[in-house]
């Protein structure tokens, strides 16, 4: 084989691994976004369902609006997910319309949320 035919094999190869990185590090970016949203929405969350007094529906649409502004990045990531942080916006805009944090197919309570969590950290 030349020299040339096979640096123009190297080359390719060369453009093949980059595309794969740069495709890894787009995928790393997104979820990296993702958590970071997701992240907003749990710890505000976490922080309105911790203290003491009465509803207050200006947290709870504030909350509503963290929940569904996570599903966005997510949509990319993990569909489940961001199914689940869809529902939880829903939630939040409307508490009282909801008797269960379950909805048949997916489960938007704030355990099931931070396990899906830490199953995309480990992705």
């Amino acid at each position: 084989m030349e020299a040339a035919t096979v640096l123009t094999i190297f080359d390719k190869i060369l453009n093949i691994i980059g595309l794969v990185k740069s495709g890894k590090l787009e995928r790393d970016e997104k979820i990296d976004k993702a958590l970071e949203e997701i992240h907003k929405a749990l710890i505000q969350t976490q922080s309105y369902l911790h203290r003491e007094g009465a509803r207050d529906t200006d947290i709870e649409y504030r909350l509503s609006k963290l929940w569904y502004q996570a599903s966005v990045p997510l949509r990319h990531v993990d569909r489940e997910l961001a199914n689940i942080c869809n529902l939880k916006g829903g939630y939040w805009s409307s508490p009282d319309a909801w008797d269960d944090l379950s909805t048949g197919e997916y489960d938007i309570a704030i355990t099931n949320v931070e396990t899906k969590i830490r199953e995309l950290l480990n992705k």
